[in-house]
């Protein structure tokens, strides 16, 4: 009983992990699109062409990029244990698109489509991706293993607001509702559950590691 719980373990999280890993790559491709010679900054070219927001709009899509494509092999423990400089390289690389792309969306928030409501959303989740990759960092320079894992589970997760929000932009678009009522939504949306599902994931996994430690009469009493 239990080895089939392992087994349909591990292909849940390989099946999570390759969806989490062609998305990544999906988004990259599709972003790339936005520093080709010509093509729009932005949905709002009255804002942002011919401006200083263009550079953080790019920067904040540069960085978020880089994020985004150095993240997965950073959850695959096989490559994290076998080449652990390529480990440290693309933390390194995360940490870089980060510390670029999260003050420039926390610039750029102010004037994002939707009005206040999307304002703070988007200041918000470029807040607490600061934060919380911040924090990840902090941890691994003072040799905190665990607690640097966890911290990397909840910046991935809102690193991959990227994806979500053009899933949930797309999906709610084509209801026919108003594309501002869109945004305002999607502003919370793209982070909110993704956030949510890190925080339910890494308390399943302290429970099942508490589980383990407990003797074994217990457990099976």
């Amino acid at each position: 009983m239990g080895l089939q719980k392992n087994n349909t373990e591990y292909k849940l999280r390989r099946t999570g992990w390759w969806l989490m890993t062609i998305m990544a790559v999906l988004l990259c491709l599709y972003s790339s699109a936005y520093f080709l010679p010509g093509m729009p900054f932005s949905f709002r070219p009255d804002v942002y062409p011919v401006s200083s927001l263009t550079l953080f709009l790019l920067a904040h899509i540069g960085g978020g990029m880089l994020a985004v494509i150095a993240g997965p092999l950073q959850f695959w423990s096989h490559f994290r244990v076998k080449y652990k400089k390529w480990h440290r390289l693309l933390g390194f690389s995360y940490l870089t698109g980060v510390v670029i792309g999260a003050p420039a969306a926390l610039i750029i928030s102010p004037i994002s489509q939707g009005g206040l409501t999307t304002h703070i959303g988007f200041s918000i989740l470029a807040i607490l991706w600061g934060a919380t990759t911040l924090i990840a960092y902090l941890k691994i320079i003072s040799k905190d293993y665990e607690a640097h894992q966890q911290w990397m589970i909840r910046s991935y997760a809102l690193t991959l607001a990227f994806v979500s929000l053009r899933i949930w932009l797309g999906g709610l678009t084509v209801t026919g509702a108003p594309f501002e009522e869109v945004y305002q939504s999607v502003a919370w949306l793209c982070w909110v559950p993704n956030l949510i599902v890190a925080e339910l994931y890494l308390g399943w996994q302290g429970k099942r590691l508490y589980m383990q430690d407990l003797p074994r009469e217990i457990t099976t009493a």
